[in-house]
């Protein structure tokens, strides 16, 4: 008799030491609760709660009825990435043309490309902390070692040249920078962003500049974005953008990269054979969002403002709870380690299942961010459903 074994599935590491996004656990696991028909107030994803504006809409409406839904080149149009670069131009006084510019499926699909084009095995990648979770992993992926650089809680969270200065070593090969911040809000200032754009050009590194929420900026602070030095070190800085959160187009997936024209051939050799084009309907939709839909962004900055007002004080009213003014974003970034140790609470994820099975709110763990005291709280969502979900936060955890 022959005794037959069942075949094995075999992965590969960069798979098995990769992990799910931990915004997306939450999400699921409050999808699943929510199609079960229990009411949760859900502070975890990271999208606005706005639909995207009519006439971005129609446009995508019109691109299917007037038959663009074949293939475009792997890099996008050549309009998109000219009214892209135009964007730029305007603002910033720059001369960028399309060569500068790759459209892809939203602006993670790119910083994926910008890792796997210019990260070799024993490159060190700086990566300030807290962090968006893709950005070690990508890292990862590519071979190389994400290396985390600690901001200071006190200084809401800005990275400053020092704090790069301190974890780098021989074998950086670049930094990546997140401002306004996801998860903390947090805004680079002016002169720690010249700074580092110098000290990365002296050291032959890139830095990519990832301002996926560049108009969301409250109370004063003021953004400033790594393309005001692009034409003086063009071979240094990467922008990485998204019509994601400003458009609230989530879903139509299309994001890009403003980069040497050099590195845009790379990285649109490797979206040649990866995607291909991203979606021809969205971005027949983005040029309308592209040519000017302010009145529908200014709407939604105002909302995201109001509700940022409230909610900081509020949730600072919670015994336990410490929240600090986040500078921009829609995201606030609380400590609560106030409440380790109490009811087999031990750490933010243990915290956040507190809430999800106590309070029926759904938070994302700080430990996903590489900052384990805090939880992250999106204000993407209802004045309604805020004052809700602060008031059962209160109620549940006034019962530790």
């Amino acid at each position: 008799m022959t005794t037959t074994t069942r075949p094995t599935i075999r992965f590969a590491e960069r798979v098995t030491s990769m992990q799910e996004s931990p915004t997306l656990a939450v999400l699921n696991r409050a999808t699943t609760l929510i199609q079960q028909g229990v009411d949760i107030v859900d502070f975890g994803p990271g999208e606005p709660d706005f639909g995207t504006p009519l006439r971005v809409a129609e446009a995508g409406k019109r691109a299917i009825d007037n038959g663009y839904t074949k293939y475009t080149n792997a890099s996008g149009l050549k309009s998109v990435r000219d009214a892209i670069a135009a964007r730029y131009n305007r603002r910033y006084g720059l001369s960028l043309t399309q060569e500068h510019v790759i459209a892809g499926n939203g602006g993670k699909q790119e910083l994926f490309n910008v890792m796997l084009a210019l990260l070799r095995e024993g490159d060190e990648v700086i990566i300030p902390s807290p962090y968006w979770v893709s950005f070690p992993d990508q890292v990862a992926f590519a071979g190389a070692t994400p290396v985390f650089a600690q901001t200071d809680p006190g200084n809401h969270f800005r990275v400053t040249l020092s704090d790069i200065m301190a974890v780098a070593s021989e074998r950086t090969r670049g930094v990546i920078l997140n401002s306004p911040c996801n998860p903390t809000g947090a805004v680079i200032r002016e002169s720690e962003l010249a700074q580092i754009v110098e000290w990365c050009a002296s050291r032959d590194a890139f830095l990519v500049f990832d301002e996926t929420y560049e108009l969301f900026v409250y109370a004063g602070n003021e953004h400033v974005s790594a393309i005001r030095w692009f034409e003086q070190y063009p071979e240094t800085v990467i922008i990485i953008n998204s019509m994601s959160k400003t458009f609230a187009m989530t879903g139509w997936r299309l994001g890009y990269a403003v980069a040497h024209p050099q590195v845009v051939s790379a990285l649109g050799k490797i979206q040649s054979h990866s995607t291909s084009n991203p979606s021809t309907i969205a971005q027949h939709a983005a040029l309308e969002a592209l040519a000017g839909v302010d009145e529908d962004v200014q709407r939604m900055y105002d909302a995201y403002r109001e509700r940022r007002a409230f909610l900081v004080p509020a949730l600072n009213g919670v015994d336990g709870i410490c929240c600090a003014d986040p500078d921009g974003a829609f995201y606030v970034f609380p400590d609560v380690r106030a409440y380790f140790g109490k009811r087999g609470i031990t750490d933010s994820q243990s915290f956040a299942n507190f809430l999800l099975d106590e309070a029926r709110v759904a938070v994302v763990p700080g430990g996903a961010f590489g900052a384990d005291d805090f939880v992250r709280i999106s204000y993407a969502t209802s004045m309604e459903r805020i004052r809700e979900g602060v008031a059962r936060i209160a109620a549940a955890v006034s019962r530790l």
